[in-house]
């Protein structure tokens, strides 16, 4: 089954919302199925807020995976995104429910489960001639998503609702609502079962039928003993079964519900919804829209002894078998609670009472839910910090609990606190409401569970008298309980489902506020005892890919090459799941993304993750905040994004816009190598020589060559444009080891922004990019229409070295070019393009960039690092196999920063080593300065080529204004090196060449509008200077964004310290982190 979250147009009271339902229908489709059952249920997210299916009820034995409440035992499905539920109905008759759970948007996306007898099993009553659902709910004229927002936003208690509805319809009661009013149709004499269900966001409700008594035969899908009377009372949560014989003078009858109100004086919604119970033989005058329908008396909002005298009611059909031994006695107090603001607060975010905020607890702990992850997926993979197991088993502090409670304890701690329970312990838990600011009733939910009511009962529980009334023979068995205003209720269960399960308020504000805690209940020993594993659910997979005339097996994302664009918007949040289905380990890096606090999706190879195995998978979920432009994201594992690449394009939010005039097109051009052979391959022959790798056979722009290499001719990429249009065009360098000069034939570039940073703009003739950046350029069409060549090919600054000396091209074609301009055999005109080695050329572009206007540059420094980069050789020891040492001279080729070549770790991430404290990964000690100093770019004394190698990182307190100088070596050989550092921007205040003088060059700073970028151009022989504040907590790699020269370990590590709010805290680990 398919169910589809979508927002539709639904009119009530009037108006007209957009509301959230599922397949369209409020509320939504009434699952029918038997006990027994398997219930395979696909949701499929098409609204715009993330979303979570409960099956409210179902005892989700072993499958908790299923269960559905957000970031309990699942993250929540985001906007775009699906997750298959699988469970069995096993054990249970009668009536429960589903509803989202995710904020509040159970407002409208609900649904009836119906859960029938196992085929040739029966009813213990006699078969009804009709089965009728009538659901409870509430209706406000606004978006309840827009409404707890603000209740939030405030510290205030919500809105109350605008109406009670019976199956999404208000009644004939309110206004534009009387067509609508649901019908119920009866035939005299016939005895009807009625399920009812209480699917209000926060309102217990009575419940009546005029002039007819209700047999309560089914709550909770528990047959219960029949007993009659004339009104039910339901919290939010809870169903009842009833029977009505048609018993009565053929006419209208009204059904109807209306608030129980338990807490004095506070707000509710005090409207009565109605359907109408019609008998079909009644007369055509008491059918008549006319005339009204019979009203019931119902009982006053506040009438306790009426809703006790129903909940005390029900009974089991018979003996059953109640734990007497009980190894876990727990005593949990809920209430309410109001938190003082801190000072200086906003009076508009502290308009709870007395300029307080409202809180809810139990034992004092108000509960906080995670955010970035299900606490089940935490207790599963053995992920650290999430949450911790020290929920107390009964009160820190004993006081009157219904009496006149001391203010010093209207303020509860807030925590992610759970109880542990040993599988099969038997659970006694006494609940006991409490006067904290006001008391009320509570309906009281646990997931996961059934238990027997054993009493409940008024004031302070006290267990030397109050264990006398419990019943032990016939208790009811129930997943939701009304705890009494100021009163205690006492419930008895097995733990025999392994898992985390939530026991929470079901009214949702108290849920909001925190009164739930959960119980993690271990695995048993046997298979039926264990918790299943989670399920699985976009492929990196081998795709045929030809070029240069030949097909390999490529690593590709979807099938795509290049992979997909991913168009999103400044301040989106991205959740990717990425599944392995290659040959080989990989991770994805989002290159450029700040991952503010979310290191753990930064995706570097033994940095912030282990890599995803073959078969294996790994969510990747964060925020784009402020930043808009163009970014990409690639592999991070060996030489694999050689394939495993594509763009991120970043829009303005909603509502904002460029800073330039909206370009007419926009475009993509990702710049690539191609090899003619497997890239793994050529890595690991290098790697097992010491020698250089082969260079590529090819570059590409798309993916595709272009027409200057063999068989490459028509899949050359074509880029249309129209004369007089300005078009923006997106220039990515995700080659692996090459920088690249970008040029269009006749048309000027001009600049607008580089790597989501938008800069001042200025014209250019041709770009210069290391691997890792980007450059987004308008063109306007304004030359006569023909098809002028767009190419690139190498800026090659290292003397000697080997490079790929080939050109790769595509098409800027006028749309209204001359048939014969356009025909194949005519070759578009060609631009010209710099010498490889124009390294003017290449430092006249780089040096252009500025901010758009005066920016915040960090004028005090903190750390001021010095630090070198640049290759080197390594010497091979006595009795190495001259195949193993093909570099110069019989050496190894190597590479270093302050003369430590990095070394990645192989069974640990450097992140989760420092996240749980491993010791031996790494150690905190690479230099701020080189360990010996000496004439950087000129003739090197050859004692210097070979470095020491290690895992060294530098650690920054949070908060740091750092300041680097990069400085190129001439050791072996001097080349450009596109410095990339993961996690951050930096403003680039000055580069040059020689080496770096801090009493004359720091004069060339540029303090007033430096340009942002995450990526610099280390210039040959020269010098750069970056300088950022460590604002982001977790460990981040920095690293030359040529492959072959981060394999060789150029690159170090920063470990920046987290701060002390919970926006400067690295957040938790995702349970589905991958292990080594």
């Amino acid at each position: 089954m398919v169910n589809l979250v979508q927002a539709t147009k639904v009119k009530r009271l009037c108006k007209t919302h957009n509301s959230i339902t599922v397949n369209g229908q409020f509320p939504g489709p009434t699952l029918e199925v038997n006990n027994g059952d398997t219930l395979v249920i696909h949701v499929v997210n098409k609204a715009r807020y993330n979303v979570t299916i409960h099956w409210h009820g179902v005892r989700q034995m072993t499958t908790a995976w299923a269960d559905g409440p957000e970031f309990i035992t699942q993250c929540p499905i985001r906007p775009g995104g699906s997750y298959t539920y699988r469970f069995t109905i096993s054990g249970q008759e009668g009536t429960l429910w589903w509803h989202a759970h995710s904020s509040w948007l159970r407002a409208t996306v609900y649904g009836a489960i119906i859960i029938h007898p196992k085929a040739g099993d029966s009813y213990p009553f006699p078969k009804p001639k009709r089965d009728t659902v009538i659901a409870l709910g509430e209706w406000w004229d606004a978006n309840p998503i827009d409404v707890i927002r603000e209740a939030t936003r405030t510290g205030a208690a919500p809105n109350v609702s605008d109406a009670y509805t019976m199956n999404g319809q208000p009644g004939d009661l309110y206004n534009c609502s009387s067509k609508d009013t649901i019908i119920v149709p009866v035939d005299s004499g016939e005895t009807n079962l009625i399920r009812v269900i209480n699917s209000a966001l926060n309102q217990q409700l009575f419940f009546t039928i005029a002039n007819h008594k209700l047999t309560v035969v089914g709550a909770d899908a528990s047959y219960v003993k029949p007993f009659t009377t004339s009104v039910l009372m339901l919290g939010p949560g809870q169903t009842t079964d009833v029977l009505i014989k048609a018993d009565q003078p053929p006419a209208r009858y009204y059904i109807a519900a209306r608030a129980y109100a338990s807490a004095q004086g506070a707000p509710f919604d005090n409207t009565t919804t109605t359907a109408i119970l019609e008998y079909k033989t009644a007369s055509c005058q008491a059918k008549c829209k006319t005339s009204k329908p019979i009203m019931p008396r119902l009982p006053a909002y506040n009438d306790t002894a009426t809703a006790t005298a129903f909940t005390t009611s029900f009974r089991s059909p018979r003996k059953v078998e109640v734990p007497t031994e009980i190894d876990e006695n727990l005593f949990i107090t809920a209430g309410l609670g109001i938190n003082q603001c801190p000072p200086k607060t906003r009076a508009r975010n502290c308009q709870g009472p007395n300029g307080t905020r409202f809180t809810a607890s139990m034992n004092n702990v108000s509960f906080v839910l995670p955010s970035n992850f299900s606490l089940l997926q935490a207790h599963h993979q053995g992920v650290r910090g999430v949450f911790t197991t020290d929920f107390p088993a009964k009160p820190p502090v004993k006081f009157d609990y219904t009496g006149n409670v001391s203010r010093s304890l209207w303020q509860p701690t807030r925590g992610t606190k759970v109880y542990r329970l040993k599988y099969g312990s038997r659970v006694q838990i006494v609940l006991q409401g409490t006067n904290i600011f006001t008391a009320e009733n509570h309906p009281i939910h646990l997931h996961g569970y059934d238990f027997y009511i054993l009493a409940e009962g008024f004031g302070n529980f006290n267990p030397k008298t109050d264990t006398a009334k419990f019943n032990l023979v016939d208790p009811p068995l129930r997943n939701t309980v009304s705890l009494p205003v100021k009163g205690w209720a006492v419930i008895r269960f097995v733990a025999d489902n392994p898992g985390v399960w939530i026991m929470h308020c079901h009214l949702d504000v108290h849920i909001g506020w925190g009164l739930a805690t959960v119980f993690l209940v271990d695995n048993g020993v046997g298979p039926l005892q264990q918790l299943e594993q989670p399920p699985p659910d976009l492929p990196v997979q081998p795709t045929k890919v030809k070029r240069l005339c030949k097909t390999h097996n490529s690593i590709t994302v979807n099938g795509q090459f290049p992979g997909p664009t991913l168009e999103v918007n400044n301040g989106d949040t991205l959740v990717i799941h990425v599944v392995n289905k290659a040959r080989y380990n990989v991770t994805i890096h989002w290159h450029g993304v700040r991952q503010m606090t979310t290191a753990w999706a930064d995706g570097p190879e033994f940095i912030t993750q282990c890599p995803i195995r073959p078969g294996g998978s790994y969510t990747y979920k964060f925020t784009i905040s402020g930043q808009e432009g163009t970014l990409w994201w690639h592999a991070h594992s060996s030489w694999l994004r050689a394939t495993v690449y594509g763009a991120i394009i970043i829009h303005p939010k909603a509502g904002d816009s460029y800073p330039f005039l909206k370009p007419k097109r926009d475009t993509v051009i990702a710049l690539g190598e191609w090899w003619d052979a497997n890239p793994i391959d050529v890595i690991r022959e290098a790697t097992r020589t010491g020698a250089a790798p082969n260079v590529s056979d090819a570059y590409t722009m798309n993916g595709q060559p272009g027409d200057l290499y063999k068989c490459s001719s028509k899949d050359t990429i074509i880029v249309p444009v129209d004369s007089g249009e300005t078009n923006l065009i997106r220039v990515i360098n995700s080659a692996l080891n090459q920088q690249l000069f970008f040029t269009i034939a006749n048309h000027k570039l001009t600049v607008v922004g580089a790597d989501a940073s938008y800069v001042k703009p200025f014209t250019t003739s041709v770009l210069m990019l290391g691997p890792g950046q980007t450059t987004d350029v308008l063109i306007k069409a304004d030359q006569p229409p023909a098809r002028y060549y767009i190419v690139a090919r190498a800026y090659a600054s290292a003397q000697g070295a080997p490079f790929d000396n080939t050109t790769t091209t595509a098409i800027l074609e006028y749309k209204t070019a001359s048939c014969q301009a356009k025909c194949k055999t005519s070759k578009p005109i060609m631009p010209r393009l710099p010498a490889y080695n124009d390294t003017a050329t290449a430092t006249a572009f780089t040096t252009s960039f500025r901010s758009p206007r005066k920016v915040d540059v960090p004028t005090e420094i903190d750390e001021n690092l010095f630090i070198t980069a640049g290759l080197g050789i390594n010497q091979c020891p006595p009795k190495t196999r001259a195949r193993n040492c093909q570099g110069p001279n019989g050496t190894r080729f190597t590479a270093s920063m302050n003369n430590v070549s990095f070394v990645l770790p192989s069974n640990f991430s450097l992140l989760q080593a420092h996240h749980q404290g491993v010791r031996g990964v790494f150690t905190t000690d690479f230099p701020a300065k080189p360990p010996v100093r000496f004439d950087y770019t000129g003739n090197v004394s050859r004692s210097l080529w070979q470095p020491t190698r290690g895992t060294k990182v530098y650690r920054l307190k949070y908060g740091s204004r750092v300041q680097i100088v990069l400085q190129g070596t001439n050791i072996f050989t001097a080349e450009n090196h596109p410095i990339h550092l993961h996690g951050y921007d930096f403003y680039i205040l000055a580069e040059g060449f020689g080496n770096f003088n801090p009493k004359t060059d720091t004069a060339k700073f540029n303090l007033v509008d430096p340009p942002l970028r995450n990526t610099v151009s280390l210039p040959v022989k020269g010098w750069a200077v970056i300088r950022f504040v460590a604002d982001n907590p977790g460990v981040w790699i920095m690293h030359c964004h040529l492959d072959v020269h981060i394999g060789w370990g150029l690159a170090t590590v920063f470990l920046v310290d987290n701060g002390v709010g919970p926006m400067q805290q690295l957040e938790q680990p995702p349970p589905d982190l991958p292990v080594c």
